[in-house]
């Protein structure tokens, strides 16, 4: 649900953040290599392996005569285990309604990208030039009302890297110059404005790597995705819906166009030691997400699109979600709020975690109801806690230090309509929240 609270309201809070947010994009984080955890999982006597490049011909039945993503998925039966083997998997945008284990083979670096490798660049004036490019990516799923005016692109999904480097977009060959690139649609043609020569140049082809789904084809839910990287897809990394019992485990997602996760109408969800960082709009997003645990994640350096801080954008958020479970996870460095709880969410519990140096809000609770905020450590953020709009919430034995405010409680005119909702308790008014024993430093 769309936030209310503008830059305009948090103008007092925020005339001081650039004290506390460190710098968010230094070349040498930009241009990083992916890292992917160090993972060994058993692989079953049954498992289909993968790895780039395959020959769709192979049995799949061993890493000798491995099979590509596709037809292995394609392949595999219901509860059936698919072990990648290392490399970098390029083209995959694969749909998945059956039960799948998704995993690396133990000790491998298995990275999916959404990119290919752009060659044959031509130089043109200041510029380098690509000719032919008919990719076609569309406006991604953002609404219009996400996009903060003094970033028009961040609603556009190509992206191109150049060794690794994210370039910045523009809206005319003109204004193209070092680390920017333009798309030229009309006549097919991609500009850069950092020399390729010696380089490796990425651009952005797939929007997402797996959409999970159940349908009357199948049912996806009960899915494991563990121990992968994912980057450079256009949309979400892996998209979730309708399906539930899904696990996330010890993966890598950076550098996706809006966010490594979305989990939407998907209960149960568990997200358990994975990496979230310099996503488009979020590390993870949830809609009617409802219990969804996630413990033992890094959410850094998301919002790296600069979609608008306060509408949507962040570590994670969710909407019309009951139970979420945040425990042990690390918020830093987001370009918006840490946690962001919206549209009717409730009876959440949010404990344990690091959350600093967001350039927002640490712990935003927003038209919700009924949540446990303990043991946190929040510092470094213009807001350590905002409770807006929101009832029965309990703050204890939380950390707050360095913020340039450390708790605000707020409430506005906005009063819930849904009957249903208002007979639970969420009816959007600030009330019966109980703020005690925290240390404010």
């Amino acid at each position: 649900m769309p936030s209310k609270i503008n830059s305009k309201q948090l103008k007092l809070f925020l005339l001081m953040q650039s004290m506390f947010i460190l710098p968010l994009l230094t070349p040498e984080i930009a241009a990083a290599a992916v890292i992917i955890k160090d993972t060994n999982y058993s692989v079953p006597d049954n498992a289909y392996f993968v790895s780039p490049n395959a020959d769709s011909n192979n049995s799949g039945k061993s890493a000798n005569s491995p099979l590509p993503v596709e037809k292995a998925v394609a392949l595999a039966p219901n509860g059936g285990t698919i072990v990648f083997l290392n490399g970098t998997y390029r083209n995959v945008n694969t749909r998945i309604n059956k039960k799948l284990t998704l995993q690396a083979h133990p000790d491998a670096k298995a990275l999916l990208k959404g990119s290919v490798v752009v060659e044959g660049w031509v130089a043109d004036g200041s510029t380098w030039r690509k000719d032919g490019w008919s990719e076609s990516l569309r406006l991604n799923s953002m609404k219009d009302i996400t996009i903060d005016p003094d970033y028009p692109l961040a609603g556009h999904t190509d992206m191109v890297y150049v060794d690794g480097e994210s370039l910045k977009q523009v809206g005319s060959k003109a204004n193209v110059g070092p680390g920017k690139f333009y798309v030229d649609r009309a006549n097919n043609k991609l500009y850069i404005g950092t020399n390729p020569g010696s380089k490796t140049v990425e651009a952005t082809t797939e929007e997402n790597a797996f959409s999970l789904s159940s349908t009357s084809q199948g049912k996806a839910s009960g899915t494991v995705i563990r121990g992968l990287g994912f980057a450079h897809y256009a949309e979400d990394a892996i998209g979730i819906w309708n399906t539930h019992n899904v696990t996330l485990e010890n993966n890598t997602f950076v550098w996706n166009g809006l966010r490594g996760a979305h989990f939407r109408q998907s209960t149960d969800g568990v997200v358990r030691g994975n990496t979230f960082s310099f996503n488009g709009a979020n590390g993870i997003r949830g809609a009617h997400a409802n219990r969804i645990l996630l413990e033992g994640n890094t959410f850094s350096y998301n919002n790296v699109e600069h979609f608008r801080k306060d509408y949507t954008a962040g570590g994670m958020k969710v909407i019309a979600t009951e139970g979420a479970v945040w425990r042990n996870n690390l918020f830093e460095h987001n370009i918006g709020n840490g946690i962001w709880t919206d549209g009717s969410s409730y009876n959440f519990t949010i404990q344990n975690n690091t959350i600093r140096n967001n350039e927002q809000i640490g712990v935003m609770l927003e038209l919700s109801h009924k949540a446990i905020v303990s043991g946190n450590t929040i510092s470094n953020s213009p807001c350590g806690i905002m409770i807006a709009d929101t009832s029965s919430v309990q703050a204890y034995n939380n950390t707050l230090s360095a913020n340039k405010s450390q708790i605000i409680v707020k409430d506005s005119k906005r009063v819930n309509t849904n009957r249903a909702e208002i007979a639970k308790g969420i009816a959007w008014i600030t009330r019966n929240n109980v703020i005690e024993n925290n240390r404010m430093l």
